[in-house]
């Protein structure tokens, strides 16, 4: 079952590549942040640090409904966050 947030943020964001260039989802790298931002990570390394530390845990891969999982480089999640559409997030 997909949790309730991870539904919100797919309805609300819209994913920046076309289907076939996409190697990671938006709306799913957005989720992963948040859940970071709430176990105590307080900037970009410290998200990135935290994904990369947990993101390939049974229990966030089941929490996702999926089987593999890829997270961004560094820059790229920086980039996840600069095209954000941040009055997206608001509405």
């Amino acid at each position: 079952m997909e949790p309730e947030l991870l539904k919100i943020l797919k309805e609300h964001i819209s994913e920046q590549a076309r289907p076939q260039g996409r190697q990671y989802s938006l709306p799913v790298i957005m989720f992963l942040s948040i859940i970071a931002i709430l176990m105590g990570a307080k900037n970009p390394i410290e998200v990135y640090k935290w994904m990369k530390a947990n993101a390939k845990r049974k229990e966030i891969k089941k929490l996702l409904g999926v089987e593999f999982i890829r997270i961004p480089g560094r820059s790229r999640l920086y980039d996840f966050f600069e095209i954000v559409d941040k009055d997206e997030l608001e509405t």
